[in-house]
């Protein structure tokens, strides 16, 4: 890897997302989630706290306090996003859930928040069988806390967008794909009116999961995006779910300096080839 002197020009990330929790309540096929190596844990409320003051200078518009894990399966959770609230006024919550752990009074503690953009909920199944075999979680209570959150969303009118999405099988042919992903859309169609449904491609998370899907040598947008995981320490992007390639740590370091560094520059400016680990990434 060839290093160039840091510039002058201060550079900002497009979003930021943090991994108030890297623990996770399923277990899905397509991400390596279930044999990650790195411990369980809860981000520290003082350095999520650290992390909202650094937020501050970088100009974003938009932060998910999710990367790798489930955001409901953190206790502080609506601490945290009212936390965000009040230090961050304007800024847009992207959520990420399964959704399995929506009970009702955590719904309440929900509507409560403001500013919360888009919902995203991780369905990946079209009944409880298939559900069951990708997911690992019990489908009619998903089904019936989407349906709940939907309804009380069109009395409270709390989340401005709401996406139902699924991982593509991304196994066998194309064919097989789009039967699966049509039936999938007619499912979020009969049973979530007025959502948006979205297919993703089946990544290979740095070869830790088996994927068909084609390398693009490309300069990768995603490097735009700020990772920070539950340790406090600064990922090269949300497939790094191991940690193993580190931009710097966000307990010692701004956010904006970790941005602006010489390691993180250097990624953003290169094409995929080019670089270690992404020349084995093909997410994009």
């Amino acid at each position: 890897m060839l290093f160039r002197k840091k510039t002058p020009v201060i550079e900002y990330p497009d979003s930021v997302q943090i991994e108030t929790t890297n623990r996770c309540n399923g277990r899905c096929v397509f991400c390596p989630h279930p044999r990650m190596k790195r411990p369980l844990m809860d981000m520290s409320d003082e350095v999520f706290a650290k992390l909202i003051r650094d937020v501050k200078e970088l100009k974003v518009k938009s932060i998910q306090p999710f990367v790798n894990g489930e955001p409901f399966m953190d206790r502080n959770i609506f601490e945290r996003l009212l936390l965000i609230n009040r230090e961050l006024p304007g800024v847009k919550i992207v959520i990420y859930t399964n959704g399995a752990l929506l009970t009702a009074d955590k719904l309440q503690k929900l509507a409560a928040v403001k500013d919360i953009d888009v919902m995203n909920f991780s369905l990946n199944g079209i009944d409880a069988a298939d559900y069951h075999e990708r997911v690992g979680l019990n489908f009619e209570k998903t089904v019936a806390n989407i349906k709940e959150f939907l309804r009380l969303n069109r009395e409270l009118n709390f989340v401005r967008e709401v996406c139902v999405a699924s991982v593509e099988p991304g196994n066998g042919s194309k064919a097989q794909d789009k039967a699966y992903n049509d039936a999938f859309t007619r499912f979020c169609h009969a049973n979530f009116p007025g959502v948006q449904v979205k297919i993703g491609y089946k990544y290979n998370w740095l070869s830790r999961v088996f994927s068909l899907r084609r390398f693009r040598n490309i300069f990768c947008p995603r490097l735009k995006a700020m990772i920070v995981l539950a340790n406090g320490l600064v990922a090269l992007c949300c497939m790094d779910m191991e940690g193993e390639f580190i931009l710097g740590n966000a307990q010692e370091r701004s956010l904006l300096d970790i941005y602006n560094g010489i390691l993180a520059r250097e990624y953003r400016h290169h094409r995929k080839a080019h670089m270690v680990p992404c020349r084995t990434c093909n997410m994009i």
